[in-house]
């Protein structure tokens, strides 16, 4: 079960292709590639005010790229909606929190939004700033929906890919960018 993590799936039959797509929308949003190790993290959580980002992106599973991102708290629900766009695909948003039953989600697919349940909560969270979905939702369980939609490696998340987990379909390829005006010096990432 997701517990206390994050995820973004893409239905995609190719996670090199969800990868480069992935860059392209990050570089559109002011990032650029950077070259750090997949343990090299800020400590940022919240996703505003990250200089870096980090990325594990695992191999096609059940039809379904996922996509983790340190830490595994938050998950970007705009870049979930703008990778289904790009892509003309389906894509999911979730986010579970530690106790299971205080989660959000979406299911979108081009540029409808087929089920959303959240509250949006601008917050400074540990005296960062952004914005915080779940919502209490009781009736639909995490695990029922991830296995209504058949979502693949449900445990998993970026820490445990760090500490040796691997996605069911093989090892994932890896991504870090940072804000363009940051100071950390840039170059090609690889995975």
């Amino acid at each position: 079960m997701m517990d206390n993590s994050t995820a973004i799936y893409v239905a995609h039959p190719d996670h090199a292709v969800v990868a480069e797509t992935l860059l392209t929308l990050l570089i559109e949003q002011g990032f650029s590639t950077a070259q750090c190790a997949p343990h090299d993290v800020s400590g940022i959580i919240m996703i505003p005010d990250k200089p870096t980002r980090h990325f594990f992106i695992a191999p096609s599973a059940q039809g379904w790229v996922a996509i983790w991102e340190d830490p595994r708290y938050f998950a970007d629900r705009t870049l979930a909606q703008a990778l289904v766009r790009h892509l003309q695909t389906r894509s999911v948003w979730i986010e579970v929190g530690g106790n299971g039953v205080s989660w959000a989600r979406g299911l979108y697919e081009g540029s409808t939004i087929c089920e959303e349940c959240f509250e949006a909560v601008e917050t400074t969270f540990y005296g960062e700033r952004g914005v915080v979905y779940l919502t209490f939702d009781s009736d639909t369980m995490p695990d029922e929906w991830i296995a209504q939609l058949g979502l693949p490696d449900p445990d998993l998340h970026y820490e445990a890919i760090l500490a040796g987990a691997q996605p069911s379909a093989g090892p994932p390829l890896y991504l870090v960018v940072q804000r363009s005006n940051s100071n950390v010096s840039s170059a090609a990432a690889g995975g």
